[in-house]
């Protein structure tokens, strides 16, 4: 009878689970790289699409940067304001939408704008007419301002505005 008794405290009983069998339970790890990369997986995604329209942005700075620069050579010649706008808005148009010459830049539209600045050499931050003799029989110096603003609307960058400006020296 003790050989009996034996046996039966060495079966498994089926109501309750043996302690190898829970061990196992709690230390499998099948499935954990799967369950980390969809955790990581869409901020992935999202800094790539971040870096993406970043991409655009600069580019598109960098665009209306190289249209500026062609006016600029432009203006170096002192054709006058039209000729330089002219300049500009047909360096432009094959690149990205222009705003007509008195608009503002919307969200799909470059501003373009041109100004001939005239000043003293004394005070040269004083804008004076360009017939004028300045003191000691100068001539005025003449300065061509231009500038370019668009709108940016991305895909995960709020909306901003791009204005880039720079100023020549004609004499």
């Amino acid at each position: 009878m003790t050989e009996q008794v034996r046996h039966q405290e060495d079966a498994p009983r089926n109501n309750r689970p043996s302690r190898k069998r829970n061990r196992g339970i709690i230390h499998d790890e099948a499935g954990v790289s799967a369950v980390e990369f969809a955790l990581f997986a869409p901020m992935l995604v999202f800094s790539l699409l971040a870096m993406v329209d970043l991409g655009f942005a600069i580019s598109e700075r960098m665009t209306i940067g190289h249209i500026l620069r062609a006016g600029a050579q432009e203006a170096i010649k002192h054709t006058g304001t039209e000729a330089v706008d002219g300049v500009l808005r047909k360096t432009a148009t094959g690149v990205m939408p222009v705003a007509g010459p008195d608009a503002n830049g919307d969200e799909t539209s470059l501003a373009l704008r041109v100004r001939m600045i005239c000043s003293c050499a004394a005070a040269p931050a004083v804008e004076v007419a360009c017939a004028t003799t300045c003191p000691g029989d100068q001539p005025t110096q003449i300065f061509y301002a231009l500038s370019g603003s668009k709108t940016y609307s991305g895909l995960i960058l709020p909306q901003f505005s791009q204005t880039k400006s720079l100023q020549v020296q004609v004499r």
